[in-house]
């Protein structure tokens, strides 16, 4: 399955939806942490949402994976206070959440949903706690319940 990657951000620009499918050689990952990067330096530094749809995105060897994790400690430098994982593969899913705690110390940004209907819900949910300046940080304490 030829690699995609397509983001999109909401009509607030305040969620960045990312949906990558495929398995990723060297190239497409560079290709797809530069994408992530462009639309992370477009949000100009404001607190916001990925929801990270990474369903028929297939596990990737840990040299290439790498890429990815710097993309999300990236994202998370600038700004990215909330990641909605959505994956149907576990390796795969356990990969993602691998690379979230090595390239964002003491991970308190991701959780996980079952579907992207799911993750939107979640992502809209946090949306109005982005300027809350009680959540200097990750915003998912905001809905304890979620907080998996």
């Amino acid at each position: 399955m030829k690699p995609e990657i397509k983001a999109t951000r909401s009509g607030s620009g305040r969620i960045l939806e990312c949906h990558m499918t495929g398995l990723f050689s060297e190239t497409d990952m560079l290709a797809a942490a530069a994408e992530l990067r462009r639309q992370t330096d477009a949000m100009q530094g404001k607190r916001h949402i990925v929801v990270a749809d990474m369903r028929g995105m297939k596990t990737v060897h840990p040299s290439i994976a790498r890429h990815m994790g710097e993309a999300i400690r990236y994202q998370r430098e600038r700004g990215c206070v909330l990641c909605v994982h959505v994956s149907d593969d576990t390796v795969q899913r356990l990969q993602a959440r691998r690379l979230a705690r090595e390239y964002s110390p003491s991970d308190d940004v991701t959780i996980e949903a079952e579907s992207v209907e799911e993750a939107r819900k979640l992502a809209k949910a946090y949306e109005e706690h982005l300027d809350d300046p009680s959540y200097s940080g990750s915003i998912r304490a905001a809905i304890p319940l979620a907080a998996s």
